[in-house]
This record gives structure tokens, C-alpha cells and sequence, in this order.
């Protein structure tokens, strides 16, 4: 893990070379999680902290930039979500699982928090213990903070009332924890309706936000509310049925806190500052277009990001940062940069750079010195010369809506009459772009050209753009794939008989909608927890969540109907249509999906015998809606490559 020194000049001539054709990775080099993730440097930029897979276990790793290894713990858990320095010694590990706890919630993906010790190696649980009957889980942002001379971990810890939380009876207080200790003292109560705290880095609470159900409207009102004196003070509601604010983070000069206000002229939802001293709104930041957060440890927002040409920029609102980001930025040129880590003087910082030139490489900036310091690469199996080329094309669909997409062709070969997989993105409210995106690079390592459109009802426009998805679920966003299917076709540069789709989640759907709900276009699918049933999910939801939820609310505006009794749902249920299926079908689907259930692709796979219809089933126990372990993720890949070069051979 030796870093190679290089100056910003000799990293843009290394970054404009091209890789030699040579013999494609293994699936494995793609399928298995990243060997380094989650970089971060320590406060002083003396250290990294980072996961690492080693010998097949997840570990937490700290490590002098110029040094030894400091510390090193294998996680009890493979679900490392994130890693924070508290101070120069206390690194924070963010983790999950999938549990229930009997007679308090539902299965659920439940957050956890430890503490490494980079000195002493010690490793403590947070919380281990507490003066309240709280759950160890961690319900919202975590923010590291100095009591005193003594750092702590500032999270938002659920306590029960009453025994059961299903019920409602619980709310989300804030809480400081010893980092070595892991005892937990309560700062503030909240209620049922509080979901999000802010707090400084001197521990001092600022703002929390609210989101309380209305029992006799179909809406909901979110809630700001400001800390003074010992007391909440609101100073800002929204209600609407679906779209809600965000709590974003502290303004650098620590005058504000930002917040999602509603541009009406804009139609669309934009970071806003509201005065920590008298509560009043200011002007909307930043471009009117879908924006992100780039917020520290600390809870300053340091930036707003945007995606232009599939690719993301910042607008940054540090003038520090505003004014030293553009040269390092443009040492990848046509490249996704996304900033991971910084200290908070900003002299150093750590870049992922992922794209058609790499799998995702970490880099370390001096900004004082110029210099560009090579870290490690997030897949070290994968070569330049392995990754595909990607780049942003754009096409109109049927009724003339423009959808633009991103297409991956395999390595060396001309971009005419190629096989195609059709790879839809999840959600469906999110988007793809212009990374190193895994899935999609292990097909055209196989010699598929790969086609992610971001269909209307994406993320990647306006919310105009979000909402023309609503109620065209297995309808027109359905046919935005195809059409973009059509327009290769003509274009020359697939062969329109030589297509499957493939999809996970939504995409997943998609790839069943694909098969029951349309004909003639798609020679095989393959479905990775998938809905298939959305008269029954959608039943489910509402006996367990109720009538008056977002949940319920969102699914009636997704799928365009009025109840779980619309004949709507029959209409567009891959299930209720697996008679069509005229094609070889694969259902994939992990055990533990808490997001889509597994018995979902149990009702296909039961509808599709129930019609005479053969189709293959493909169990990962142990695995979460996410694919975030690393032995069923590549059994899922090597699942799909099988099945498409079985069924649709590349050559």
C-alpha cells in the first residue's frame, strides 16, 4: 500500500495513455467487493484509515502515509458502510446488518457503530451501554464532537416507552458517547416525528428535523426546528404528499444551516440557507437542477454537487476549496472525481477517480504543494486496459421525450452490430452516469455492449423529469428501454436479435416487465430481487406500515393507482403475466432482502410452473437487497454471465 509519488504534470501525461488490448479479467477481479474502500485521512493527514478485503475477510486498516500499519480489526460484520476520524487517535466504523429484535421492529437494516483505537488498537462497540433503554443502533447521521478536552461521538440512538416500536412508541434521542468507554449519555429527548439531528463539532446541538403523519390528510409536514436556549424554536414547515426538505448540513461560515426550500418558479426542491440567529431564509445555492451534499464530519456542507454529462461537479461554498479545486479536477479529464476525505485545515485530500481510464483509483492532494499522490486501486485485479469504454449517449423516446443513457461497449472491438444487455438502474428514482460501474463493465468484459438508460422517473433531470415516471411503471418507462433498444439498432451499432435484459431491484422488475409485458424485443432476462407481484408487496406494505404513510403514499403515485385493490396492479404484475414469457428466465434474490422480499421471485418462479413455463432460480442466503457480500455478489454475477452467454453468446 506504498504511495507513488507524482506531480500534477506527470499524473495528466500518465492519465491521457491508453491500456494495450490484452485478455479480460476474471469475473471474480468484478464480482467481489472492492480490496480498499472507504478511504479517509486523518485530521493531522498524517494517516488513512480504510476497509480492506483481505484473504477474503473485511477489515478496518490504519496506516502511516509514510509508514506502518497502525491498527488493524476484522469487523464482525462484512457490511462496512462508512469510516470517520473522531480525533487523531479514534477511528469511527459504520456498519450494518440484517436482524429483528422480537417485540420492537421488523427486519430491518439496522446501522451500528464501533470504535478503533489507532494507538491502542482497542475496539469498543457504541454504545455499549447507556442510562436509557435504548437500542444499539444508530438512527440517523453520526457527528464527532469534543466534550471538553475529551472527543465523543454525537448519534441519534433509539429509546423505547413502550414495547414495541411498531406501535410508535419509541423516539430518536441524541446522544454523546465515550469513544473508549462507549457509554452513552443522552443530550436531548426527541418524539416519534424526529428523524435527524445537526449538532457543531463543539457538541452543541443547532437544528433538528421533524416528519409527522397527518391522521386525517393524505400528507405530511415536515419540521425545522432550531435550538435556543435550552428550547426548540420552529422556523420552517413544508407539507406535501411526496416530496419533502433535507436537513443538508452547517454553512461554512457557521452562520446558517442548510435546508431544502421549495423553488416554485423552478418546480423543484433547492439547497437554501436559514439563519442560525433569526431564522429568516436566504437565496437558493447553487444551479436550478437536482443537487447533492458534500458534507464533512463536522456537518459543514462544503459543496453542492451536481451531474453534468453524466459526470459529477461540485459547486463548492468554501472559497478555499472553490478556488484550489479546478487544477486537480482537470487532471482527469472526462473522468468521475469525487472528493472522500480532507482535512480540516483543507491542505490535504483524498479523490476517488473512476471512469473509462480506471476501475476507481484513491489519490492523495497536497494543496500547497501540487503534488497527486497514488494511494491504491478499488479493484487491484482490474487493469486500465480491462475497463471498457463508457460514455453518455442520448436518444428520443416514442413520444418524443429525450432519454439519455449510458452505453459500454467491450474493449477493443468497434461499436458495430454488437449484442446488447439492457442493464436498468434500480430505484427507480436514481440514475447512472459516467463510473466504473462494475456489473456493467464484468458483461462487456464478456463482449456485450451494456445499455443503462435513465428512463423518465429518473433522477438525473428535473423533477418534471422524476415525476413522468409516475404511473408508468410496465408503461412508458418501460418502453424508454426498448426505444433505446431501437435506436442502437439503427445506429448499426447492435444486432437487435441479440439482446437480454438484466436488472436488480427496479431493474429487476423491468427485466420481468421486459419479458410479460412486452414481446419480440429481449432473447433472455434476468431478475435480481425484482417485484413481481405488486398487488401482493404492495397488500403487505400497507397492513404493516398503514394507509397514512409515505410508503403508501409513494407507491400510489408510482404505480398510478388508488389502493391494493386496483385492477391497475394486475395489469403491470410480471407475475400475473408469466403465461407471456416466451424466453429463458433467471431469478436471483437474496435471503435477507428487506427491501424487496424474496418471496417476491418465489411468486415468479410459482406463476411461471403454474403456466408451463421453465425458469431458473438462483437463492444468495445471507444477502441483502444491496449485494454487499462479497461471496453471494459474485455468485450472482457468475449466475447472470452464464445464463446471458448461454442464451445470448457474445460472438
Amino acid at each position: 500500500m506504498g504511495l507513488m509519488i507524482r506531480t500534477l504534470a506527470a499524473l495528466l501525461a500518465a492519465t491521457s495513455l491508453s491500456g494495450a488490448a490484452m485478455a479480460a479479467a476474471p469475473l471474480e477481479a468484478y464480482g467481489r467487493l472492492p480490496s480498499l474502500s472507504e478511504v479517509a485521512i486523518s485530521p493531522d493527514g498524517t494517516a488513512f484509515a480504510l476497509a480492506a478485503t483481505i484473504q477474503g475477510q473485511r477489515m478496518v486498516v490504519v496506516k502511516s502515509i509514510n509508514g506502518p500499519v497502525l491498527a488493524s480489526a476484522v469487523v464482525p460484520f462484512t457490511k462496512i458502510r462508512a469510516l470517520t476520524w473522531a480525533d487523531q487517535d479514534h477511528v469511527i466504523i459504520e456498519v450494518s446488518r440484517t436482524d429483528s429484535i422480537d417485540g420492537v421492529s421488523y427486519t430491518h437494516e439496522a446501522f451500528q457503530a464501533a470504535s478503533l483505537n489507532a494507538r491502542t488498537g482497542a475496539f469498543v462497540q457504541l454504545p455499549t451501554k447507556a442510562m436509557d433503554s435504548v437500542l444499539n443502533t444508530i438512527g440517523g447521521r453520526i457527528q464527532p464532537a469534543h466534550d471538553g478536552a475529551k472527543s465523543v461521538l454525537i448519534a441519534p440512538l433509539l429509546a423505547t416507552v413502550v414495547n414495541n416500536m411498531q406501535d410508535g412508541g419509541s423516539h430518536l434521542d441524541l446522544y454523546k458517547i465515550d469513544l473508549d468507554t462507549g457509554i452513552a449519555s443522552r443530550i436531548v429527548m426527541g418524539d416519534s416525528t424526529t428523524y435527524d439531528y445537526l449538532a457543531k463539532s463543539n457538541g452543541a446541538v443547532l437544528a433538528k428535523a421533524s416528519y409527522k403523519e397527518s391522521r386525517t390528510r393524505d400528507n405530511a409536514t415536515w419540521t425545522l426546528a432550531l435550538r435556543r436556549n435550552g428550547a426548540w424554536t420552529d422556523v420552517f414547515t413544508a407539507t406535501d404528499t411526496l416530496k419533502f426538505p433535507e436537513l443538508r448540513g452547517l454553512s461554512p461560515d457557521g452562520q446558517s444551516v442548510i435546508v431544502d426550500t421549495w423553488d416554485a418558479a423552478k418546480k423543484i426542491w433547492r439547497p437554501t440557507p436559514i439563519s442560525l440567529g433569526d431564522g429568516k431564509i436566504g437565496e437558493y445555492l447553487g444551479p436550478a437542477v437536482d443537487q447533492g451534499a458534500l458534507v464533512g464530519a463536522d456537518g459543514v456542507v462544503l459543496a453542492l454537487s451536481h451531474k453534468l454529462g453524466g459526470l459529477r461537479e461540485y459547486d463548492f461554498l468554501e472559497p478555499r476549496m472553490k478556488a484550489v479545486w479546478p487544477a486537480f479536477r482537470n487532471a482527469f479529464p472526462n473522468q468521475s472525481v469525487s472528493l472522500v476525505s480532507w482535512t480540516p485545515d483543507l491542505k490535504k485530500l483524498v479523490i476517488h477517480v473512476e471512469g473509462s481510464r480506471t476501475a476507481g483509483d484513491y489519490f492523495l492532494i497536497d494543496t500547497e504543494t501540487k503534488h497527486i499522490d497514488q494511494i491504491g486501486s478499488s479493484y487491484s485485479q482490474i487493469t486500465p486496459a480491462d475497463v471498457a469504454m463508457v460514455r453518455e449517449l442520448r436518444y428520443a423516446a416514442a413520444d418524443g421525450l429525450e432519454i439519455d443513457a449510458i452505453l459500454t461497449t467491450p474493449k477493443g472491438r468497434p461499436e458495430k452490430n454488437l449484442p446488447l444487455i439492457v442493464l436498468p438502474h434500480g430505484g427507480p428514482e436514481a440514475q447512472d452516469d459516467i463510473r466504473f460501474d462494475w456489473w456493467a463493465q464484468a458483461l462487456a468484459s464478456r463482449g456485450y455492449a451494456v445499455l443503462q438508460p435513465n428512463y423518465r422517473g429518473s433522477t438525473n433531470r428535473d423533477n418534471a423529469f422524476t415525476e413522468a415516471g409516475y404511473g408508468e411503471w410496465g408503461g412508458k418507462m418501460q418502453t424508454d428501454l426498448s426505444d433505446g433498444v431501437a435506436f442502437l439498432a439503427r445506429e448499426g451499432v447492435i444486432d437487435p436479435k441479440r439482446v437480454c435484459i438484466v436488472g436488480a431491484s427496479y431493474g429487476g422488475y423491468a427485466a420481468l416487465a421486459g419479458v410479460t409485458l412486452q414481446k419480440g424485443i429481449y432473447r433472455c432476462a434476468v431478475s435480481v430481487a425484482g417485484p413481481a407481484d405488486l398487488a401482493g408487496r404492495f397488500h403487505d406494505e400497507i397492513l404493516r406500515y398503514g394507509e397514512q404513510s409515505y410508503l403508501v403514499r409513494y407507491r400510489k403515485r408510482s404505480y398510478g393507482v388508488t389502493g391494493d385493490g386496483d385492477p391497475k396492479l394486475k395489469t403491470i404484475s410480471p407475475a400475473a403475466h408469466a403465461g407471456n414469457v416466451e424466453v429463458p428466465l433467471l431469478l436471483i434474490h437474496g435471503k435477507d432482502d428487506t427491501v424487496v422480499p424474496y418471496s417476491e421471485s418465489q411468486k415468479m418462479a410459482a406463476a411461471m410452473r403454474a403456466a408451463g413455463k421453465s425458469v431458473e432460480f438462483v437463492t444468495l442466503s445471507g444477502e441483502d437487497h444491496w449485494l454487499s457480500k462479497s461471496e453471494t455478489r459474485l455468485q450472482m454475477l457468475q449466475a447472470t454471465v452464464a445464463f446471458v452467454e448461454k442464451n445470448n453468446p457474445p460472438d
